[in-house]
Parts: C-alpha cells; structure tokens; sequence
C-alpha cells in the first residue's frame, strides 16, 4: 500500500510509483475517518493510498546505530529506518541468543547513531518503545527539545 504523510495544514504530496507523476493535494478531510482513499493516477494505475497525519516530518533512512535497553543491559546493533523529531524506527540486527525477544513495548532505550550527511553528527537519544511489530521498533523521543542538527538533517 502506497504511504504518503499529511502536515499540519493537510497538504500531503502523491507520487505515482508507476509514472512518476507527483501532486500535492489537500487531504485533511480524511483526518477524522479511515485515511485509506482508492486512486486512479493519471496513468491509468489504480491503487490504494493511506494518508497519516503527523505533527512532524518522518524521513525514511538506513542508518546503522546501537541501541542500549535499560531493562536488560543489552547493547544491540540496529538499523535506523526512519526518523522525526519526536522519535524513530528501527530493526534490530542482533539475533537473541535465546530465541526470545530483545526489546518489550515500554522499555526505556538509548539509541546512538551518526547521520549520514556531512559533518555526520552522532545522535544519541533516549527513548521509550511505543510498539513492535514484525521486528520492527517504534520509539519515541524522551526529551522533546528542539535540535538544529537533526533538524537541518530531516530538512534536507
């Protein structure tokens, strides 16, 4: 299903993956129901879009990182797979020796990676896991202040 994010005035931008075709259009009328909306694309493609409404910009990345649980103690190598200023994504690189699961929802989390635009700032963050699900982490950012670097990066 194709994904597109909505801002804070509803502007969200469709981009046909099919043709290449790229509009912005105004979806917030879609905030308050089910945000899946079946398109046509210029194309002749038909699909299903889902509209997420979101107080800050999510950029998708691949950035390799360690993430410290304070649960367990464990560090573990992880991928970074998308990134806001609120929080994050991620998988989990490191197999569990066990066969059991590394990270719980509610855990508390230190996640250190490095951007991967120059001067290429480390990042370290804390943050509590606000779901797993198919290995993937979503965490959210503990301290909510503002941070230049982060921010020129996700702007760019």
């Amino acid at each position: 299903m194709l994904k597109v994010y909505a801002d804070k005035q509803g502007k969200a931008v469709f981009h046909c993956p099919h043709c290449g075709f790229v509009t912005e259009f105004d979806a917030s009328a879609y905030r308050s129901r089910d945000s899946r909306i079946k398109i046509r694309c210029r194309c002749g493609e038909n699909m299903t879009m889902l509209v997420e409404f979101r107080e800050y910009y999510r950029r998708s990345v691949s950035l390799a990182g360690w993430c410290h649980v304070e649960r367990t103690g464990q560090d573990l190598e992880i991928t970074v797979r998308d990134l806001s200023m609120r929080g994050l994504s991620f998988s989990i690189e490191t197999t569990p020796e066990d066969g059991g699961t590394l990270i719980e929802q509610a855990d508390v989390v230190t996640v250190r990676f490095r951007l991967d635009s120059p001067p290429q700032n480390l990042v370290q963050r804390i943050a509590e896991v606000r779901h797993v699900r198919d290995g993937v982490v979503g965490a959210r950012f503990s301290r909510s202040e503002y941070d230049k670097e982060l921010g020129f990066y996700l702007l760019h």
